[in-house]
């Protein structure tokens, strides 16, 4: 089995062991959130709302339930259509909270909670676990359905605690509900025509039209942004060195001046480059990361090639953030793998899950936390495109797309996590902050590579 990164998270002290043979857990072919979720899936704070009503008549449970997610946009329709399948007699109150932080603020402060909410980070599971914030769920769901088709790694773990997965004392704190890889380079297919670089050197020789970049990238995200230039940087980490030394990174024991890691910024700075990114430095800093593939599908175009999860294709097809609900998967956007860097490390895949916690027992919260984790719902979840299922028996993908990104995760040999979401807090910030300042000004790497390890030395101290 091979791990999946948990969005949103802060600090995972995964096991070496957990990077396991990702055919071991794939059968059925269905690979694996920031927002849980690494990289957020929408910018933190601000919210949205929106209740999906009982219907008139209906026999069922009745009542209501509360739910506070990270997805917005096209994520929060897609999440409405798979509640459309849930017991018609149940009110479900649905609040789109996109900072994390805050049901923390809402446990210390003793005000109310969501009934399913996200998850906590990791440094509060075992307290919240054992306060009883959060509700273990073994005698909420089908342990056997879900151990059974859930992918391992977000069912089974050797470590107690195991925050990662937030299982405490042998119980269950979280239900994984769906996942995303990421390291994929989208394209126009109507643009891009040629054959798909099969190594980083491949990618670089392209000739974007005139007019055009060859990349693009956006990197605003609120008090996250830099987050999507992270995970570039990590999945070239990934790609020029094995898992150890990748884990070695995030876990504080590699460090940051290491060559591994100054070479992985500086292919990086080739990407986001004034000469081969749209926009310019300007732009990548200042534009929303949800916007970033807007110029792929202008007329002219503005790139050929952005970097970026499963999800994005959510952020083509959403007005909100310049799409087009007109686009079609494989006729105007398609992806093709991360390119080679070192061919020994082809194996290596980036993914991460999204999970949702129980934080009232109630009968209403009970029959929903079991039917988001059934394969009636992840179907119906993965059919409205933009996502991967948590379940390895869920196969029924609406698009060529979605059934190729969950081959990629089946070839792999590694799924690895996401490094900015296994950080503490300081050095996830000073990740993300470092990219920015990197794309600012990539002459000082030195001097930010140097002042990251510093950050190191004291983030992991606690």
């Amino acid at each position: 089995m091979a791990p999946f990164s948990i969005r949103r998270s802060r600090y995972l002290a995964l096991a070496a062991s957990m990077v396991l043979a990702i055919s071991a857990c794939s059968s059925g072919g269905s690979p694996s959130p920031g927002a849980s979720g690494a990289a957020p899936s929408a910018a933190p704070g601000g919210s949205e709302g929106a209740v999906v009503s009982a219907a008139p008549g209906a026999s069922g449970i009745g009542g209501d339930v509360t739910v506070w997610t990270a997805w917005g946009g096209q994520e929060l329709k897609s999440f409405q259509e798979v509640l459309k399948g849930f017991d018609p007699s149940v009110t479900i109150k649905l609040q789109t909270v996109r900072d994390v932080s805050q049901i923390a603020l809402n446990v210390t402060a003793g005000t109310t909670l969501p009934d399913i909410g996200l998850p906590p980070t990791p440094d509060n599971v075992a307290e919240w676990a054992q306060n009883n914030v959060m509700k273990p769920l073994d005698d909420v769901l089908d342990m056997s359905d879900y151990t059974t088709n859930t992918f391992p790694a977000l069912t089974t773990c050797s470590a107690d605690p195991c925050v990662g997965i937030y299982v405490v004392g042998g119980k269950h704190y979280a239900a994984f509900v769906k996942s995303q890889v990421k390291g994929f380079i989208w394209y126009n297919p109507k643009v891009f025509t040629g054959t798909p670089p099969k190594t980083w050197d491949d990618i670089k020789a392209v000739q974007a039209p005139s007019g055009a970049k060859l990349w693009c990238a956006t990197f605003e995200s609120g008090a996250a942004s830099g987050w999507p230039g992270s995970d570039d940087i990590g999945n070239i980490v990934l790609r020029s060195t094995d898992p150890q030394h990748y884990m070695d990174w995030y876990n504080g024991k590699l460090k940051w001046t290491d060559p591994i890691i100054k070479g992985a910024y500086e292919k990086f700075g080739q990407m986001v480059s004034d000469a081969n990114v749209y926009g310019g430095t300007n732009t990548v800093l200042t534009t929303n990361f949800g916007n970033a593939g807007v110029p792929l599908f202008k007329n002219p175009p503005g790139c050929l090639f952005l970097e970026q999860a499963t999800f994005i294709t959510n952020f083509f097809i959403d007005p909100k953030y310049g799409g087009d609900p007109n686009l079609k998967a494989g006729t105007d956007f398609n992806f093709f793998p991360h390119p080679t860097i070192d061919p020994q490390y082809d194996g290596n895949v980036m993914g991460f899950a999204d999970s949702l916690v129980m934080y009232n027992d109630t009968p209403q919260a009970r029959a929903l936390m079991k039917y988001l984790t059934s394969a009636a719902a992840q179907t119906t979840w993965v059919k409205q495109g933009g996502t991967l299922a948590a379940r390895k028996d869920v196969t029924d993908y609406p698009d060529e797309i979605s059934k190729n990104a969950a081959q990629v995760a089946a070839a792999a040999k590694n799924i690895l996590l996401t490094p900015g979401d296994q950080m503490p807090a300081d050095m996830q910030q000073a990740f993300w902050k470092s990219v920015l300042d990197f794309t600012n000004d990539p002459s000082k790497l030195d001097s930010i590579l140097q002042h990251l390890d510093e950050v190191q030395a004291s983030a992991y101290k606690s």
